[in-house]
């Protein structure tokens, strides 16, 4: 296993970081046009929490058994402050900024043949 890698058993859980990941940067780029380097770290951390929440549902899922209740109490837990570290790594990228409001008439004005969408008594208002 190299640096950075999840053993075999946990193949499901870096599928499941690595789309999220992707989804995240599609989403970015989709708002903003770019990555930044801030960006990048955010999602980088908001997947890498993604990755501790998918372990910790692993170990409930395959280890119940033979963990304690000190153990099953530690892993929600981390997957609660997991999903609370990848909330908040996506709040700082500032997705949800709504877009400034258009003025129509600004907009209607701009367009190269403005007269031609504007009815024709606001065809003077445009002159």
């Amino acid at each position: 296993m190299t640096v950075g890698n999840l053993p075999k058993q946990l193949l499901a859980v870096r599928r499941e970081g690595r789309a999220y990941r992707r989804d995240l940067e599609a989403g970015v780029l989709t708002a903003k046009g770019d990555i930044s380097l801030t960006d990048a770290h955010l999602i980088d951390t908001a997947a890498a929490a993604t990755i501790q929440a998918g372990i910790c549902r692993w170990l409930l899922r395959k280890k119940l058994s033979t963990m304690t209740t000190a153990d099953v109490r530690g892993c929600t837990q981390d997957i609660v402050k997991a999903k609370e570290r990848r909330d908040n790594a996506v709040k700082a990228l500032g997705l949800d900024v709504s877009p400034e409001p258009i003025d129509l008439q600004a907009y209607i004005a701009a367009l190269p043949n403005a007269k031609a969408h504007v009815q024709p008594e606001e065809a003077k208002e445009v002159s």
